[in-house]
């Protein structure tokens, strides 16, 4: 089981007033979140929702891009949504013009160093929470691995969650532990529904079925494109 000092309260107000005119690490956003015990990671709220759409962060700030009638998703290579980090109100005005948000998901690979899974899932959960404050609707994305319970630490119980199997479902392998890993993080999250986004073959998302949760499935469709048709597929 994972352990950490309990006398480090990120939440605290001496942290919070921390400051500095380059401050990269954006504890200004902090201010007014909650934050999950024992990891300290930003809380975000249960939502309700159901995306008529999806389209990728990287295409739906394209200057031409008009259409808002879906949620802005970030499952695509870190690098073509790195800058909403970099500088997050620059972005804000524009995804409050969509129907929502897809935390972010900057990547924590099985196979990466945990500091650096840890600090990608807290930059995650920065931005969702931090976006929620601002008046977005945010649903939750949500990883899981074994002995890595801060993946899903701060994020709500009975709520709509979004899952990501894209590119893990087709290799044997990989499949069973995405399979296990949604079981977990089902059983540990009670969703009231899942965004599935990915191929819904090879069994992906039985267990969740099978316990009558509803699924709404959303391909991708390619760059330049909305992802998954009008409200995904059942």
């Amino acid at each position: 089981m994972d352990s950490k000092p309990d006398d480090v309260d990120v939440s605290s107000t001496e942290c919070l007033k921390l400051a500095h005119k380059r401050d990269v690490f954006h504890a200004w956003m902090l201010e007014g979140l909650d934050f999950s015990r024992p990891w300290d990671m930003p809380v975000l709220a249960p939502v309700e929702a159901h995306p008529t759409a999806l389209v990728p962060f990287s295409v739906a700030m394209h200057e031409r891009w008009r259409d808002f009638d879906c949620f802005v998703h970030f499952y695509e290579d870190d690098f073509r949504f790195e800058r909403v980090w970099n500088d997050p109100h620059k972005y804000l005005p524009k995804l409050s013009k969509f129907e929502g948000v897809i935390m972010p998901d900057f990547s924590t690979c099985i196979d990466f160093p945990r500091p650096l899974k840890m600090w990608n899932c807290y930059r995650n959960q920065t931005l969702g929470a931090w976006w929620q404050e601002q008046g977005l609707t945010v649903i939750p994305n949500a990883r899981h691995q074994p002995e890595c319970d801060w993946l899903v630490e701060g994020l709500p119980r009975e709520s709509v969650i979004a899952i990501c199997g894209r590119a893990l479902v087709k290799d044997v392998a990989e499949r069973r532990r995405f399979v296990r890993d949604v079981r977990t993080t089902v059983d540990e999250l009670r969703p009231t529904a899942i965004v599935y986004y990915g191929s819904d073959l090879y069994g992906a998302m039985d267990y969740p079925r099978s316990l009558g949760l509803p699924v709404w499935v959303y391909p991708g469709c390619g760059r330049g494109a909305l992802d998954g048709g009008k409200r995904g597929q059942r």
